[in-house]
């Protein structure tokens, strides 16, 4: 089914990209930006606390917390959030489709259902994801700037330090945002095409995208983090 929606990626209508796209990253940003703030604010006083009774030193939250932050949390996180809403999305859309038969009726029409419900979504995970996960991974590292700051007298300088973060961090981080924002869409339209019978398949399909699709992004999370620490040390 991968290999077929990829495939069927050339082919794919552009305005449905776009709408795709726009519903993906457009309108996840706020929940995203809420959410992501309210974690980094969390996490940040958390590993503020412990490190004062244990050491007594803040001066390394700042630079752990965004090496974390790019490797591990923002794409992870972020994931997880768009498979809540967009991936949810999808499969009740689909699914309702196939219940109605509609899918039937595109196929009788000779137009192939994966190259115009599933490709266009491929393609919007793709293009949305990442920038979502870098704002998502921006605002949850200056929410805790501002935690760190005003709760424990971290300076800014210190906080904004770059020296935990090295180039291998990155490209861990870029390559789990774009293999989550494959698998997300990916996950939910085969759900959705699973569906069968009347309103209650709906339902379920949601319900099992959104736990597919989250299992596949932990999965992909600990692939692509055990390859990625492997390059890295090889390197």
């Amino acid at each position: 089914f991968g290999v077929r929606a990829l495939a069927a990626v050339p082919r794919a209508s552009g305005a449905q990209m776009w709408r795709e796209t726009h519903e993906l990253a457009n309108r996840s940003m706020l929940f995203v930006a809420v959410v992501m703030g309210l974690t980094g604010d969390i996490m940040v006083t958390q590993a503020a606390t412990q490190a004062q009774r244990i050491v007594g030193d803040l001066g390394l939250v700042g630079p752990a917390f965004l090496q974390l932050l790019v490797r591990e949390f923002a794409p992870v996180i972020v994931a997880l959030m768009v498979a809540a809403r967009y991936g949810a999305g999808v499969a009740a859309q689909i699914a309702t489709m196939q219940v109605t038969e509609q899918v039937d009726a595109l196929r009788l029409a000779g137009i192939d259902e994966v190259e115009h419900l599933v490709s266009p979504r491929l393609i919007a995970g793709l293009c949305g994801m990442l920038p979502v996960v870098v704002l998502g991974g921006a605002v949850a590292y200056a929410a805790g700037a501002v935690a760190a700051h005003v709760r424990f007298d971290v300076g800014w300088h210190s906080y904004f330090n770059l020296r935990g973060l090295t180039g291998a961090d990155v490209v861990v981080g870029v390559a789990k945002a774009v293999a989550f924002g494959l698998a997300v869409p990916l996950v939910a339209a085969f759900v959705g095409m699973q569906a069968r019978g009347g309103a209650p398949a709906v339902g379920a399909a949601t319900t099992r995208a959104v736990v597919g699709a989250s299992m596949a992004v932990l999965a992909l999370d600990l692939g692509v983090g055990i390859v990625g620490y492997l390059v890295s040390g090889l390197v």
